[in-house]
């Protein structure tokens, strides 16, 4: 622990690390600390320090990278909670505070799983046509809640209709084609099937494209 009437002998920069500064105090202790935290806590050298203000210092410094480890993370892309909670934790960061941060980014809906998902199911059937079976598998990867799973295909699903997405496939092949290539028809039956679609939407979808 941090003496009472201990002092702040330097602050230098560190020339690798941006923003970044070594503050070492009377008693012979070094830590790193962000540019942010030497501004938010008034650091300089000269000032005194007890132990509760080197204590101060330590948590809001980890706070700090931890925190801007999670904005740049969603920098690149929206995240779900879990995505985040395992991306920081890889870090090494400590959980507790991992945890702080991500209840912190929800609350200002930097971090919501309902959009998330929305944006995530959207985009996994526009690029790839795949159905509810893999959709859902694909969600839990993200999200831990079912209901909320649930809750996202129900709702993405009234946006996207399944047998026009199954159609999209089918029609890389003639109608014609389908209808008097058995082998052909299995094969896309069973395609469909490993995109996660429901054989009653790939039968109905079938009929509705041999049909038209």
């Amino acid at each position: 622990m941090v003496s009472k009437n201990n002092r702040i002998l330097s602050i230098i920069s560190q020339r690798n690390k941006k923003n970044k500064y070594i503050v070492t105090t009377s008693d012979g202790q070094s830590i790193e600390v962000s540019k942010e935290i030497i501004q938010s806590e008034s650091l300089f050298e000269g000032r005194e320090l007890d132990a509760s203000d080197f204590e101060k210092i330590v948590v809001n410094e980890n706070y700090f990278r931890v925190r801007e480890a999670g904005l740049i993370l969603l920098s690149y892309r929206m995240r779900s909670k879990k995505e985040l909670y395992q991306k920081l934790n890889k870090k090494g960061f400590s959980l507790k505070v991992i945890t702080d941060v991500v209840d912190e980014f929800e609350k200002k809906d930097w971090l919501n799983d309902y959009k998330f998902g929305l944006a995530f199911a959207k985009d996994q059937i526009n690029r790839n046509n795949i159905g509810p079976i893999a959709l859902k598998y694909k969600l839990k990867n993200f999200i831990d809640s079912l209901e909320l799973i649930e809750q996202i295909l129900n709702s993405i699903y009234s946006d996207f209709d399944i047998e026009d997405v199954i159609i999209k496939i089918l029609q890389k092949h003639s109608v014609n084609k389908i209808l008097i290539d058995y082998s052909l028809r299995r094969k896309l039956i069973n395609k469909l099937k490993r995109k996660g679609h429901y054989w009653q939407d790939i039968d109905s979808a079938f009929k509705k494209y041999t049909n038209s």
